[in-house]
């Protein structure tokens, strides 16, 4: 039990470390895909500006700089100039290498890749 709490504090202690340092650190695996997009979320919101980013009806939102309203971030990425993160997934005993979008798309295989 104590090793499960341990590995799930390291698990919480690099998340939070990663969206301080606004980068995805590629030795983490993700539990899922939900902890994998948003965290490739937050790291694009933070470079562009953004803000307070939610998840609502199956998309993600955030608010633009300067902004009182939010937007869904789906509709203002540029897909063809926003670069894919490689994220890793844990998924039964395998883990997953997976190409994400900020809006939580998986990338298409040949889109370009940070």
């Amino acid at each position: 039990m104590r090793n499960k709490i341990a590995s799930l504090l390291l698990f919480i202690m690099n998340n939070i470390r990663t969206t301080m340092n606004n980068s995805i650190d590629p030795t983490i695996i993700y539990p899922d895909l939900k902890a994998a997009a948003a965290a490739v979320c937050q790291r694009w919101c933070e470079q562009q500006g953004y803000s307070d980013r939610f998840y609502q009806d199956g998309s993600w939102w955030a608010f633009p700089p300067n902004s009182v309203l939010p937007v869904n971030i789906h509709e203002v990425i540029d897909l063809e100039h926003t670069l894919a993160q490689r994220v890793r997934i844990k998924h039964y005993y395998i883990t997953l290498s997976i190409a994400l979008l900020p809006d939580s798309c998986i990338a298409p295989h040949n889109h370009p890749e940070i």
